[in-house]
């Protein structure tokens, strides 16, 4: 294997430098070496064999070969000539710099290496010995200046020091191999000197001590030795030394960036004078002062752990370091964040001694806010107190209710700076100013707005305040038993129902029963009303529209409670209130025999519960808003989910102390339902629908905004409950659903993409004419399109033919009737539901049928008789007229035989069978035509029933059908 020496020589031109050479041992003396010659890299196979480290010495003294050299710095090829070309200036500062950095990286790389280094003092001889070898210290020597002034003169030496071994200089030998960093061969070792260049060692080589002269001893001290104290350790003798400790300051100056954007900039003050930023490397601070005649050298030593203490505060406490000295807020780079971060850490900054600055076109408010609220009690509102406290300034929180309203962030104070509004406020403080008027300097709501005042100012209000509050929101523990005779009637859940509906009834908060369908809705209200009309209950006094008399029975005490229901729930109400709660004097408002009379309440005062349906709502609304109920109940109140309707204008206009809906689908396709709604049970809850829209809608369903959409959760929840099936009755038999797809008949196919080609060139036609009509041609085609894919007959009454879906409806009927069980057959198409009967009548299969025609006095009879009647086993129901309020527990199947597009409405007609009082297990069919538009309706209702529940049980939009859904159904 080759053995390598590198050596340090003095070169006649270029000063001292290293080489490399192939050398091996020489038997003349023990420890000795013969260079061979310098090895050679440029074949490849010698290189394959060359160890690494060596590869990288060649390299790197190749750069300073005499070759290289005279390539950069001379026109000829002689070093003699080279001394008279170049000029000292070039040599010391181009020439030898060059060398001395090479030097250095040949230096580390030794360190990588086991290779023996030599001193070579005659180039001729290359026969080296053990003692030429020179070696080279791991650790860096520390070098200590020492100043000592008598009365003639000021000495200056240096000692040298490595790992705590002293170093002499006077009289050694010495090569500087390079001046800064210094490194300098120093006898047979090699030292590198921390942070002292080599030149102000070389005067010690040959003497004990520097001598100058006290003429020049201002100068010397200010520009030497203060200077030698910043970076070394230093010992003076007759001059007085201070250790300074300077009050410590930090600075955030607010300012501008490249960009024009707010940023916080740190600095470091010590003393006075000094202003030190993060990126300065400089650790120590040194001055030269007179004492009379005397001088004084007086320094002190930065606090960097200090200074890394307040930057990771800064960090800690939310900024965003950028660089070395720029702070930003972290995430939104809103204008204003930096602002309101330093009102925030008002504290925080003064406790750690920072001073704020700044340079801006404005001074804006940088100091603490504070808000100081409480609230008084009054029969039917708040009055809040909220008192804004910026610097020295108290306003009412009320005077800045138009800058919040309106948006506006900027406020000016009387002495000029600008407070900018948190963007906390604009959260925290819309709503309550939305719904709440100034009276005097206090803030008034309505006790329904409890949850705004308890979001907006849980943080301000003294804990006896903030406690009180939560009586408003929380069902208490401590609550009213429910009337007698129903205590073991009603399950847990609906106790808990009971509960809640009582709680909001004391303090008159309108209430939305929203519990799944078949979960006794209905028996949670009846004992409330029984509670609400228990001190005068009496002997029940049922009556019709038919049987009335102005005098039949004792007046109330309480004004009657209306009712307002489907037409065809109007006797479930009467059986249930009859069944559950006898002792109420209970009035049926309907029919054509119903009394209409100016003087209604002299009728109603006769009763404590008015039954009644929204289309008698609707006719006779001139003489139901002359009377006040006690309690206005609307049943299945997702008939007033739409706000421009009949329906909804008409329920409006009517007076109640206490509102409460019930329903299992409180929002069926937008969140306008979940408006509608809750403006009816507690009018002006949520703003104005425009305002609702603006604040709730477009950025929950068009944004996609999370903070709004948990936001509108809180506000609704006091006032919201819905429980699900699987929540409270897990001993309910299980439900199972399937599809059943079923193939068109030949003839049905046919006549099907013939309708949807027309259909889809209608629809491209019509492109460029306004989105509503379009909507019409293609609902009204997409409505053609489902009924031939139920049976075509429904289009085209001479249609012979047949329909793949009716058969296999036929034949799954034929099946369960022979196996004894009864189905629901649900169809959203009365006309769908005939020609089955027509079939059934056909086949001798008894059925009963329930439809918007079917008369109101005759519904209770329909239903009995499929419930009773063994020999009925289905029941035609249209999905609009009987997808409501009925116990069909009787009957085990559901048969859907088109999809609807809202899925809500099919699930209130599974619950027909499924709920409560059912001991079977159930099975729904939806019978779906493949490859129609029907499949496509399923994919929709899937993602709408999703978006539904999610809503309603942790507050998520439930989007209408829109534009380019429908579109979509016709691909």
């Amino acid at each position: 294997m080759d053995t390598f020496a590198v050596t340090l020589s003095e070169h006649s031109v270029f000063g001292w430098k290293f080489n490399l050479y192939s050398a091996q041992p020489d038997a003349s003396a023990r420890g000795s070496v013969k260079l061979l010659h310098v090895p050679n890299a440029n074949k490849e196979e010698i290189r394959r064999n060359m160890p690494e480290s060596v590869l990288r010495l060649i390299v790197l003294i190749n750069e300073t070969s005499d070759r290289e050299l005279m390539k950069a710095y001379s026109k000829s090829n002689s070093t003699v000539a080279l001394k008279d070309e170049i000029t000292k200036n070039v040599f010391e500062q181009l020439v030898r710099p060059r060398i001395e950095a090479v030097n250095r990286k040949i230096i580390e790389a030794l360190e990588q290496t086991t290779i023996p280094v030599y001193l070579r003092k005659d180039i001729a001889n290359a026969l080296l010995y053990e003692h030429d070898r020179i070696y080279l210290q791991p650790s860096p020597a520390c070098c200590t200046f020492h100043f000592t002034r008598d009365v003639y003169c000021l000495r200056y030496a240096i000692t040298l020091t490595n790992n705590g071994q002293a170093i002499t200089l006077n009289g050694c030998r010495h090569a500087v191999i390079s001046d800064k960093p210094g490194i300098i061969l120093i006898g047979k070792n090699i030292h590198r000197i921390a942070q002292v260049e080599a030149r102000k060692l070389t005067p010690f080589f040959t003497k004990e001590y520097v001598q100058t002269p006290l003429l020049s001893e201002e100068t010397y001290l200010r520009n030497f030795v203060c200077k030698i104290m910043l970076q070394h350790e230093v010992h003076i003798e007759g001059y007085t030394v201070r250790e300074l400790h300077p009050d410590k300051h930090a600075y955030l100056s607010l300012e501008r960036d490249l960009q024009q954007n707010l940023t916080l900039i740190l600095s470091f003050g010590y003393g006075e004078n000094t202003r030190i930023y993060p990126d300065n490397t400089r650790r120590k601070w040194v001055d030269l002062n007179r004492d009379g005649d005397a001088y004084v050298i007086s320094w002190y030593t930065r606090d960097r752990e200090w200074e890394e203490s307040l930057i990771d505060l800064l960090q800690q406490e939310g900024l965003t370091k950028k660089g070395t000295q720029h702070f930003y807020t972290t995430g939104d780079a809103s204008a204003f964040r930096l602002l309101e971060w330093l009102n925030r850490k008002d504290d925080v900054l003064k406790n750690a001694h920072f001073i704020v600055e700044q340079q801006l076109e404005k001074t804006y408010y940088t100091g603490a806010i504070a808000l100081q609220s409480s609230y008084e009690e009054k029969p039917d509102w708040f009055d809040v107190q909220a008192t804004v406290v910026i610097g020295t300034y108290h306003y009412p929180l009320s005077h800045f209710r138009k800058y919040i309203l309106n948006d506006r962030r900027e406020y000016v104070l009387p002495d000029q700076t600008v407070f900018v509004l948190p963007d906390e406020w604009f959260e925290k403080y819309t709503e309550l100013f939305m719904y709440s008027w100034d009276a005097d300097d206090a803030l008034r709501l309505k006790k329904m707005h409890v949850q705004s005042l308890t979001l907006a100012m849980r943080e301000t209000l003294p804990d006896p305040d903030a406690r009180t509050l939560k009586h408003f929101l929380t069902v208490p523990d401590t609550h009213p038993d429910p009337p007698t005779h129903l205590a073991d009637v009603l399950r847990p859940y609906q106790r808990e129902g009971f509960y809640w509906l009582e709680h909001l009834y004391k303090y008159r908060f309108g209430g939305c029963l929203a519990d799944d369908m078949g979960l006794g809705k209905t028996i949670q209200t009846i004992a409330l009303l029984q509670y609400v009309y228990a001190p005068q209950e009496t002997e029940s006094h049922v009556q019709t529209g038919a049987q009335l008399s102005l005098f039949a029975a004792p007046q109330s005490r309480l004004p009657a409670s209306l009712v307002v229901a489907p037409t065809s729930l109007l006797h479930n109400w009467h059986n249930e209130l009859r069944r559950f709660a006898p002792q109420l004097r209970v009035l049926i408002y309907a029919g054509v025999n119903r009394l209409r009379t100016a003087n209604i309440d002299r009728l109603f005062d006769r009763y404590q519960v008015v039954i009644t349906s929204y289309g008698t709502v609707r006719n006779d609304v001139e003489y139901l808003r002359r009377y006040t109920f006690r309690m206005l109940i609307l049943d299945e109140s997702q008939y007033i989910k739409n706000p421009d309707s009949q329906a909804y204008q008409t329920v409006k206009q009517l007076s109640a102390y206490h509102r409460l809906t019930l329903t299992g689908t409180p929002i069926e396709n937008s969140l306008d339902d979940l408006w509608a709604q809750f403006n009816f049970i507690n009018e002006g809850f949520l703003g104005s629908y425009s305002a609702f829209r603006k604040r709730f809608i477009l950025p929950i369903v068009k944004d996609g905004n999370e903070r709004q959409e948990a936001r509108l959760k809180t506000l609704i929840a006091p006032f919201l409950l819905r429980r699900t099936k699987e929540q409270v009755t897990p001993d309910l038999p299980p439900l199972q659903q399937e599809i059943i797809y079923c193939d068109m008949t030949e003839a049905q196919e046919s006549i099907y993409h013939s309708e949807r080609n027309r259909l889809r060139n209608m629809f491209l036609q019509a492109m460029d004419t306004p989105e509503q009509h379009n909507n019409l041609i293609a609902l009204e085609g997409l409505n053609r399109l489902r009924q031939i894919a139920n049976h075509p007959q429904m289009i085209f009454p001479d249609y012979a033919d047949d329909s793949g879906k009716f058969e296999q409806v036929l034949l799954a009927f034929e099946n369960l009737q022979a196996a004894g069980h009864k189905a629901l057959i649900f169809s959203s198409y009365v006309k769908h539901l005939q020609l089955f009967a027509a079939a059934f009548d056909a086949k001798g299969w008894a059925y009963t049928m329930l439809t918007g025609a079917t008369p109101a006095e005759t519904r209770q009879t329909v239903i009995r008789r499929f419930i009773a009647e063994a020999d009925v086993h289905g029941f035609f129901i249209s999905l609009k007229a009987g997808g409501v309020g009925l116990n069909l527990t009787a009957a085990d199947y559901v048969f859907i035989l088109d999809p609807w597009w809202n899925p809500a409405a099919e699930m209130q007609a599974l619950s027909r069978a499924h709920r409560i009082g059912q001991d079977k297990p159930v099975i729904a069919c939806r019978f779906i035509s493949a490859n129609t538009v029907e499949e496509k309706i399923i994919r929709l209702q899937e993602a709408k029933s999703s978006l539904a529940e999610t809503f309603v049980n942790a507050s998520n939009p439930f989007a209408q059908f829109n534009w380019e859904e429908i579109a979509s159904l016709l691909e």
